[in-house]
């Protein structure tokens, strides 16, 4: 019986980079369509546009940063 190693292979690390990729822009768009609507909601400036996309960017980078470091895990040095 063969022993499974605990390694992740080359496919499932780009499977894992593009899905970051991907989730980091899903997050900017979301800014971005969410301070649009706030933006005619409430009939704010042009400004509220910058802050969404901002803000969506920053939550992906957070969101992205705990996925990788879920799935490298912690390393002992």
């Amino acid at each position: 019986m063969k022993e499974r190693k605990n390694e992740a292979g080359l496919g499932r690390i780009a499977l894992v980079l593009g899905g970051a990729g991907s989730l980091l822009a899903a997050y900017i768009v979301i800014g971005f369509f969410v301070a649009r609507w706030l933006q005619n909601l409430m009939d704010g400036p042009k400004l509220w546009l910058a802050i969404g996309t901002i803000a969506g960017m920053v939550l992906g980078v957070v969101n992205v940063a705990l996925l990788i470091k879920k799935f490298l895990g912690e390393q002992n040095g």
